[in-house]
């Protein structure tokens, strides 16, 4: 009997070892102490309408315009406050994903590739143009950034209809209304710079939920809420850098911005915990 009973736990511990091995590859991205490459310095709880915050920006004076996945509405949220101070309507129901503000145009984009232009967003009757991107194989979009000075967007496809190993960042001229269906950059998982990274194959998963400039060195950031993380690509797009976050504080990263300082925000989706918007320190 003795023997039975050791030959049964001995198979439970096998068969629990071959699991592990299987899975190892596949499995989350691990985080603990010796990752964190930040500081979380402010935190805001946002209220239950923006619980799918889905996208931010710094709008100046403790202002962030905050859009969510269900509405086509550009919320005005005070940091200074904690409150909602006006609501500016601009579209239909529908899946909105990144908002970028530049002087008083909003431009936001939905999922699907259709992407709005909100002009003196904050007056009673704004002008609200309509573009779509098109020619591109794109399942989701959740990302939109400004491009100031080439006058053009810039935006990141989530997931392709085809499945696509790497993921392109593609520009959006503002002039001709047409999109250019050659990479800008290209999000690559299997690049050496994700090898560190714990977590086997799901280090190179990449669906990018937000993207932005800083404001002085022209990197670019890249956020990634599903592995939650933090790329920046340098002027010529290569990844150079990666703050893997705490899923603890980070379960749903969607939304970047910067500030007049150059101090950068990440806001939260609710994901077993109110919305919210960080404010988060890099270090060097």
């Amino acid at each position: 009997m003795n023997k039975i009973v050791i030959g049964i736990v001995a198979g439970v511990f096998i068969l629990a070892g071959l699991i592990f091995w299987a899975f190892k590859n596949n499995s989350y991205l691990s985080f603990d102490d010796d990752n964190k490459t930040y500081v979380i310095e402010e935190k805001w709880n946002l209220p239950p309408i923006l619980q799918e915050v889905s996208g931010i920006s710094y709008l100046g004076n403790n202002e962030v315009a905050c859009i969510q996945d269900e509405d086509g509405i550009i919320f005005i949220y005070n940091l200074e406050t904690s409150e909602i101070t006006s609501r500016i309507p601009f579209g239909e129901g529908g899946d909105y994903e990144d908002i970028s503000v530049i002087e008083d145009t909003a431009y936001v984009a939905r999922s699907d590739g259709k992407l709005y232009k909100v002009v003196n967003f904050r007056e009673e009757n704004p002008k609200i143009d309509t573009y779509h991107v098109s020619g591109l194989d794109i399942n989701e979009m959740e990302s939109l950034e400004f491009d100031a000075t080439n006058n053009r967007l810039l935006f990141a496809v989530k997931e392709y209809n085809n499945r696509k190993a790497t993921k392109g960042i593609y520009t959006f001229d503002l002039l001709t209304k047409k999109v250019n269906k050659e990479r800008h950059f290209t999000l690559d998982g299997s690049n050496e710079i994700y090898v560190k990274l714990r977590g086997g194959r799901s280090s190179e998963i990449i669906r990018p939920s937000s993207i932005r400039f800083h404001p002085t060195n022209g990197e670019l950031y890249v956020l990634e809420g599903n592995q939650p993380k933090l790329i920046i690509l340098d002027r010529k797009g290569n990844e150079v850098k990666i703050h893997l976050l705490d899923p603890e504080f980070f379960p749903q990263p969607e939304g970047l911005t910067f500030d007049e300082e150059n101090r950068l925000y990440i806001s939260n989706e609710s994901r077993r915990q109110p919305a919210n918007i960080l404010r988060v320190k890099l270090n060097d």
